[in-house]
């Protein structure tokens, strides 16, 4: 199917361009679909390539590009190729051995079919036949143009471009001025235009496809010869002319308005000397001027800078200068005092331009040191887990927007035996270890993988597309490589949770959110692989499917870093834990949730925990919880009442996480010390 942003020019034969145009220039990429194959031409520039690959693959799939023809090197022709390689597509790019030498500099990695060496042609596997035309210095060495043919269409590159301000697919009838303000930009002299025109003349062509401009499909030989006389360049060496007997001042300043009239529009140039001493007919010619003809002419090119600014006269500054040369009359006053004021100043502000680069660059700098404070973690230098929260949700958002079929993979690391390293050696030593993590991680990175350092001692591998299969590859061979490596002060493990989009896009419980469950899902594999052993890779079971046999804890206490401390040791292990700040609070908790340990502060309010512990022991549902004492009050009297209460582990603070979480889990599986 064929999207109304696209245009099929001739059989099988496709515009397919953006909508991106800068400075009057709209770029025209162009796809020829023949049986299987598909060929590319001139694929455009990063600006219009979102355009430009929704619009292909609207038509085909990406896979059937076989080539992609690039007629020279500059980026508003080439710059896309390597993002249509990193979405997948596999090509061979045409070109000139001239271009291939500087393309290459974009970052290419396909393989080149040079038409130097191939006759200048391309025959495609049905037998059509691409003919390669060189266009030597139009406006490249190594520029040439592609003739199919089948169509009869000749794709021109730059030649038969045109500047527009108001864009048309195909050319109307003021595209010829349109037309020869671009080439009087860009191509060096009719010298070097015209003997290429001429053999133009000689073929048979149907349609004109430029990369800049509109489709010519209408008048062919009218715009060959156009060009083929036109004078253009910085190697002009024009004919002189009797300004008297060629209309004198009134026949080119006309000329400069119905110019400026085809690149912009007419109604613009009308208001632009409605309050001029002058007459218009409606094609723009003067009919009547109030002035003499050299004031005319300058007063012409004052308004112009005056209310359309340097642009406007940039674009008719060639036209005006070739007039000046052909009548032998001086240019205009305001490119001259205008544009060698504008020189002088950029001269004598250069050296403060220079202090200013330097201060700007440093300025630039302490930003960019300041913005990588705050997106990546400071001890292995990755993006932090507030980047990899945007970047998933960005992601999995775009990926939905799109209503795309990618499946993309999420393994997360959880870093085994740290608490136990960092007791025993200290922060330092847990810091290298994470740095040489993250020195292997990044050694077993593939292709596009994107890592991030998360909260606590987690690593996250986000895969935009693999397969089950790789994935599973990929995350066994994390595992074993941290294993087995001798860079840590003892072994290190890891218990890695992998998830792929696709289990869980059609859940209906995570619309709407399906980025955090996305997230969730790897996490929890992460903690299960922990809680079955640890070095374990755990790529089944979604959360619902296990959650319930997790179990809760209720924590009571009010102090929340306390809190938080154990909260997060707990959750690392899979436990789900609840929360009370008060005696009463945490009565209600236990009897209506009955978690599987309570683990409670003496000095809490409304209800001390020794009066909390009697009203658990009154309640035959709640008297058989396991219960912990974790308390800054620790003394004889507090300890024998504890005992009386039954409990049998009393730790003062601050107190050791390992030896804590080791009692939890002999508790819960009703063991002792």
């Amino acid at each position: 199917m064929v999207t109304s942003r696209t245009a099929e020019i001739a059989d099988g034969v496709f515009w397919v361009g953006g909508c991106t145009q800068d400075g009057g220039l709209h770029c025209n990429p162009y796809l020829i679909v023949d049986g299987d194959e598909a060929v590319l031409i001139d694929p455009g520039s990063v600006l219009d390539f979102e355009d430009v690959y929704e619009n292909i693959c609207s038509i085909i799939p990406l896979d059937q590009i076989k080539y992609v023809i690039l007629h020279h090197q500059d980026p508003d022709f080439c710059s896309a190729v390597p993002l249509f390689e990193k979405a997948g597509a596999k090509f061979e790019v045409v070109t000139h051995w001239r271009t291939q030498t500087l393309v290459k500099y974009y970052g290419i990695q396909s393989d080149y079919y040079i038409i130097n060496e191939n006759q200048f042609k391309l025959t495609l596997a049905s037998g059509r036949t691409l003919g390669f035309v060189l266009t030597p210095y139009l406006h490249f060495p190594g520029a040439f143009t592609t003739y199919d043919y089948q169509t009869k269409i000749l794709f021109t590159s730059d030649l038969f471009g045109a500047f527009s301000y108001e864009w048309s697919l195909y050319a109307k009838d003021d595209y010829l001025e349109k037309m020869k303000t671009f080439h009087e930009h860009y191509m060096p002299s009719n010298n070097i235009i015209r003997p290429v025109m001429e053999l133009f003349l000689g073929m048979d062509i149907a349609m004109i496809a430029p990369q800049h401009g509109s489709i010519i499909n209408e008048n062919i030989t009218s715009y060959i010869k156009a060009l083929r006389d036109l004078e253009c360049g910085t190697l002009l060496n024009p004919i002189k002319r009797d300004l008297a007997k060629s209309g004198g001042y009134m026949g080119i300043c006309s000329a400069v308005l119905k110019r400026l009239g085809s690149i912009f529009n007419q109604e613009s140039v009308r208001e632009l000397v409605a309050d001029l001493e002058l007459t218009l007919d409606e094609n723009l010619n003067i009919t009547d001027y109030n002035v003499t003809g050299n004031v005319l002419w300058n007063m012409i090119f004052e308004r112009i800078l005056a209310r359309k600014g340097i642009t406007w006269l940039m674009v008719i500054e060639p036209l005006t200068e070739t007039l000046s040369n052909e009548y032998d009359i001086p240019m205009p006053d305001v490119f001259e005092s205008h544009i060698k004021k504008a020189e002088d100043v950029a001269a004598s502000l250069s050296e403060q331009n220079r202090m200013l680069k330097e201060i700007n660059a440093r300025l630039e700098s302490s930003i960019l040191e300041s913005q990588n404070k705050l997106i990546r973690c400071s001890v292995t230098d990755l993006y932090n887990f507030s980047f990899f929260k945007n970047y998933l949700a960005s992601e999995i958002n775009s990926i939905l927007a799109d209503k795309s079929e990618q499946n993309p993979a999420l393994i997360i690391i959880s870093l085994d035996n740290i608490e136990r390293i960092e007791y025993l050696y200290g922060h330092d030593e847990v810091d290298e270890i994470q740095r040489n993590v993250t020195f292997i991680l990044e050694n077993l990175k593939q292709g596009n993988e994107m890592l991030f350092k998360l909260q606590g001692f987690n690593f996250a591998f986000y895969m935009p597309q693999i397969s089950k299969t790789s994935a599973q590859e990929f995350a066994e061979k994390i595992r074993n490589t941290i294993a087995s490596s001798e860079k840590f002060i003892e072994k290190i493990t890891a218990s890695i949770g992998l998830v792929w989009l696709g289990e869980i896009r059609a859940t209906e419980e995570h619309a709407g959110k399906l980025d955090e469950a996305f997230y969730n899902v790897a996490v929890m594999r992460a903690k299960l692989a922990r809680n079955m052993g640890r070095n374990i890779v755990c790529d089944q079971s979604l959360l619902a499917e296990y959650q319930d046999e997790i179990g809760k804890i209720l924590v009571v206490d009010t102090d929340e870093i306390s809190v938080d401390v154990l909260k997060t040791a707990l959750e690392n292990v899979n436990y789900q834990v609840i929360t009370a700040s008060d005696g009463q609070q945490a009565v209600r908790i236990a009897r209506d949730d009955n978690p599987l340990l309570i683990i409670s502060e003496v000095m809490i309010p409304k209800m001390d925990g020794f009066l909390f512990r009697e009203e658990m022991l009154s309640d035959s549902n709640t008297s058989r919880i396991p219960f912990i004492y974790l308390s800054y009050l620790k003394n004889n009297e507090s300890v024998l009442r504890a005992s009386d209460l039954g409990v049998e582990h009393y730790f003062k603070k601050p107190f050791m996480l390992s030896e804590l979480m080791g009692v939890i889990q002999n508790k819960i599986k009703g063991e002792s010390r």
